[in-house]
């Protein structure tokens, strides 16, 4: 087995962002396409103060900040290891001024950040309950993927950092969508925008995007679908656009 310490250094670009340089494991836990579709999904504004919440290496952070130039983002991070690699990512894409990073646990961060101070919050959540699925034996996996140190509903619950109309996205599997939603609501977060991700457009959707809206109006935006491969296991074209070159997928 690999040393835990071992890194690969990969370049991803995002349609409107550039080029980012991402260190990450070599094993354990690596960014994916979800995060990569959520960048792309999420709406920033110039002005906005931005959280990604559970940030890993820092690939959304990361992406996000070099498309919107002049928005400020924090990312918080609890596993040292990980929150250590987000730090070298961030200064070594020039990035050092533009996204703070906070060594916290999500449940731990109210004298970091004061309610309603945030107009978005970004989140890929783990998506796997605690006691189902495979058990990972890299625990960084293990821990991004399983809700065992968070549950869902307190992953939602950082809305009492979100301004009025402030807008929190995340990517879930689309099979749990109605559980999403209802937990949303119960949180007065109001889903506004949605998109599926289909793996090919004749599979059932494997992943949904939700932009939801604190103290928002009903009314939801249901966007085309996007559809991963053609038939030859190839990108689509919307796929070549928004995902050009990663070297983890």
């Amino acid at each position: 087995m690999k040393s835990p310490d071992q890194t690969t250094h990969d370049t991803i670009s995002l349609r409107g962002a550039g080029v980012i340089h991402v260190t990450q494991p070599v094993t354990g836990h690596r960014f994916t396409l979800d995060s990569i579709l959520l960048a792309d999904f999420c709406r920033v504004k110039p002005g906005e103060r931005v959280l990604e919440a559970g940030a890993g290496t820092g690939i959304i952070s990361l992406l996000l900040a070099k498309k919107h130039p002049r928005a400020a983002f924090i990312a918080i991070e609890v596993q040292p290891s990980l929150a250590s690699l987000c730090e070298q990512n961030i200064t070594s894409n020039g990035l050092a001024g533009r996204i703070q990073m906070v060594r916290k646990d999500l449940r731990r961060i109210s004298r970091t950040l004061a309610p309603g101070s945030l107009s978005v919050i970004v989140v890929n959540p783990p998506y796997i309950k605690e006691g189902s699925g495979r058990t990972s034996p890299d625990r960084s996996r293990h821990t991004a993927r399983h809700a065992q140190t968070a549950s869902l509903g307190s992953w939602l619950n950082l809305r009492r950092y979100l301004k009025i109309g402030g807008r929190y996205c995340l990517v879930f599997p689309a099979s749990r969508l109605a559980e999403l939603v209802t937990a949303m609501q119960k949180r007065v977060l109001e889903p506004k925008r949605l998109r599926l991700v289909h793996p090919y457009a004749d599979r059932p959707a494997a992943l949904v995007l939700v932009e939801a809206v604190k103290q928002g109006g009903t009314g939801l935006e249901v966007l085309p679908p996007l559809i991963v491969h053609e038939k030859d296991c190839g990108y689509t074209e919307e796929m070549i656009d928004i995902y050009r070159t990663a070297a983890e997928e």
